[in-house]
């Protein structure tokens, strides 16, 4: 019905006015609603603070729990990913920092630890949230993580500072993290989300009074719960 109103209009208007006039209003008519369902918008991209902003070292790739570069996922080095981001990342892994609110821990000295003592090439995380809600720029998104042992394949790391066994997320902290996530889980179209303790169960990390928020942000976000959507290297 409508498509037939909209060639009635145009042969009514052409009669009147001229094929020229009726061709340039018949652009401006309301289109057949197409049947295919469109994606919804991205939601906004968070403000996140590149390495370089915070003085984050380069990757040390002599480092000797992560030596060299890997040229296959089933190698446990350092690991670039070839493929389209999207068709790689399925699960984003949230943790805390396990340091104090009151110490004021920075992006520079969890990277410091993980690569002095714990020999990693970066930081472990790709993304951190310090207690002022500040979104931070970690291990290359493009490079694998390290931060869930065995899974890290397909995971997107992102620490939250503080130790939530004992400290309560502060508001900025929890507002940045599930604004981190929903756009995480849109733009590279995830599936779930999980707490570093699920994918490793002898650490209680991201600590009870995070894990209690999980399910909330992962609903909001469109994200199914826990570690099953992570899929293997091969």
């Amino acid at each position: 019905m409508q498509q037939r109103s909209r060639r009635h209009i145009l042969r009514t208007i052409s009669a009147l006015g001229g094929i020229g006039l009726g061709a340039l209003i018949y652009r401006w008519l309301p289109r057949a609603t197409s049947s295919a369902t469109e994606p919804p918008p991205l939601p906004p991209a968070p403000v996140i603070v590149p390495r370089k902003a915070w003085g984050a070292s380069p990757p040390n790739h002599t480092a000797i729990n992560e030596y060299g570069i890997a040229s296959s996922p089933l190698e446990t080095n350092w690991y670039v990913y070839r493929d389209d981001l999207k068709q790689v990342y399925n699960t984003v892994a949230i943790h805390h920092s396990a340091h104090l609110l009151a110490s004021d821990e920075t992006m520079k000295s969890i990277q410091d630890l993980h690569m002095r003592r714990n020999g990693w090439a970066d930081i472990g995380y790709h993304y951190g949230i310090d207690r002022d809600g500040v979104i931070y720029e970690g291990r290359n998104i493009q490079a694998r993580g390290a931060s869930v042992a065995g899974y890290n394949t397909g995971t997107i790391g992102v620490v939250v500072m503080g130790n939530f066994e004992t400290d309560q997320p502060l508001e900025a902290q929890l507002t940045a993290l599930q604004q981190m996530v929903n756009w995480l889980a849109a733009f590279y179209e995830l599936s779930h989300l999980a707490g570093h303790g699920e994918f490793n169960s002898e650490t209680v990390c991201p600590g009870r009074n995070l894990s209690a928020y999980l399910d909330q942000v992962a609903l909001a976000a469109g994200l199914q719960r826990g570690i099953s959507g992570h899929v293997p290297p091969r």
